[in-house]
């Protein structure tokens, strides 16, 4: 590789892996693009011994800067390392067991310069490959279909490979951008402040990075695209599965202290990427659509609920929370309102108050908008914060069928059916046309 100014620099952290990151530098000496076009960083995070024997031969080579830093502080700390020593403006973040296709490079930068000026992130796939896959990665080839197809594919193809996954992706695009392959320019991560040097450990530093990239653009899902023929391949080695999931459990945690929103609420409730995406895109269109047809509005509280709200310590689900009066203890939840302490932009999944916080829980319509398995959750949660709560229902006229495809509770009677053999239930029916569904602590009577 020569000197000359790159445009793309492949920034990469190493922790104790000589083998494997010997088989992806290698794998970077064999580009389709000029080898002028891109460099490649080494940030070595306090290897024992130094990763340095198995980077000089491609150092000598030109092109390739290793770093060492000690002792080990993290993928995060790295990778920032390495975008500092970048010179050029589109970063590929590549990991040092991610063995590139010849085509990598040149698909990224394919997609940075058609983009011009215009801000960008491109995921590409990782594929899983195991015993015979290494072999042809060993002596210089790329693996076949048999050895990097069906369950050796990348791990997230099942779910974006369905259309309406890729279609409700631009939701949160965040979720699926893993640092294994994915560009960006470095503009948008310098902007943001790179990785967070809190996540010292394994897991969530990347989608945390592209979530305050995805929020610096407007939340604007076409900054994102997927490029399933950028490939590379993920080289086999051990997974210390139950540091790294005790790691990423504790990650998550500080990740919702931080950004306590609708978007982390379902990764802290447990679910997955594909149902996490499923829920941010259905509460998008939901907040949509409770403002096109008036609905979840405080406004509208019965006056018996107005009353308690105004009386008791709350958590209260509704938009236009500052119309109505509110006791020093209640909390909103108000999406038409800047978030801060005392108004959070949640769904109800996970939040962030200690066991009994409030007195009860009072959901203006909101509620209504989840399908069985999500409406569990909400529910569980706000007994767990409150001694009861109170779902209102400000028109229970309207047909779940127009909400489609988002879910709408629209039979309440059925709705307290499911519930009655877990909690005790009222159901309350008003002369001005409201209902509400209460649920308590405690088993029915």
């Amino acid at each position: 590789m020569d000197s000359a100014e790159p445009r793309v620099s492949v920034a990469m952290p190493a922790y104790n892996n000589a083998a494997q990151l010997e088989l992806t530098l290698r794998s970077l000496t064999r580009q389709t693009v000029p080898s002028r076009a891109f460099e490649v960083i080494v940030v070595d995070d306090g290897s024992q011994p130094s990763l340095e024997p198995v980077v000089r031969p491609f150092v000598a080579a030109g092109g390739i800067t290793y770093l060492r830093h000690e002792p080990n502080r993290g993928r995060a700390v790295a990778r920032n390392r390495a975008v500092e020593a970048a010179r050029g403006d589109v970063l590929l973040f590549l990991d040092s067991d991610s063995y590139a296709h010849p085509d990598l490079v040149r698909r990224h930068l394919d997609f940075h310069l058609g983009r011009g000026d215009r801000p960008g992130v491109l995921m590409g796939r990782r594929l899983e490959i195991d015993w015979a896959g290494v072999d042809v990665l060993r002596g210089g080839g790329v693996p076949d279909e048999s050895m990097a197809g069906e369950y050796r594919g990348d791990l997230r193809d099942g779910n974006l490979r369905q259309p309406h996954v890729r279609r409700d992706l631009a939701h949160a695009p965040w979720l699926y951008a893993f640092t294994h392959n994915v560009s960006v320019d470095r503009a948008s991560v310098t902007a943001v402040g790179g990785f967070d040097q809190d996540l010292v450990n394994w897991g969530y530093e990347d989608t945390e990075l592209f979530y305050r990239v995805f929020t610096a653009h407007g939340r604007r899902g076409d900054v994102f695209d997927v490029d399933e023929d950028a490939v590379c391949y993920h080289v086999p080695h051990f997974h210390a599965w139950h540091s790294n999931l005790g790691h990423a459990g504790r990650n998550l945690d500080l990740l919702f202290g931080k950004h306590p929103t609708y978007d982390f609420e379902p990764l802290m409730a447990g679910l997955s990427p594909l149902y996490a995406i499923r829920t941010i895109a259905q509460w998008d269109e939901a907040l949509d659509l409770c403002r096109k047809h008036g609905l979840a509005q405080a406004a509208r509280l019965p006056a018996d609920v107005a009353g308690a709200v105004a009386g008791d310590a709350c958590l209260l689900f509704g938009l236009g929370s500052g119309e109505v009066a509110r006791s020093a203890g209640t909390v909103t939840i108000d999406h038409d309102r800047p978030a801060d302490a005392t108004n959070l932009h949640l769904a109800g999944l996970r939040t962030p108050f200690a066991d009994d916080r409030f007195d009860r829980v009072v959901s203006v319509d909101l509620w209504r908008f989840f399908g069985p398995d999500i409406f569990s959750l909400v529910l569980l949660e706000a007994l767990r914060v409150a001694a009861e709560a109170e779902l209102v229902c400000t028109d229970p006229s309207i047909p779940a069928a127009t909400m489609l495809p988002v879910p709408f509770i629209d039979n309440i009677d059925y709705l307290a059916q499911l519930v009655g053999p877990h909690f005790d239930v009222e159901v309350k029916r008003r002369t001005d046309g409201t209902a509400s569904v209460v649920v308590r602590k405690g088993r029915p009577a």
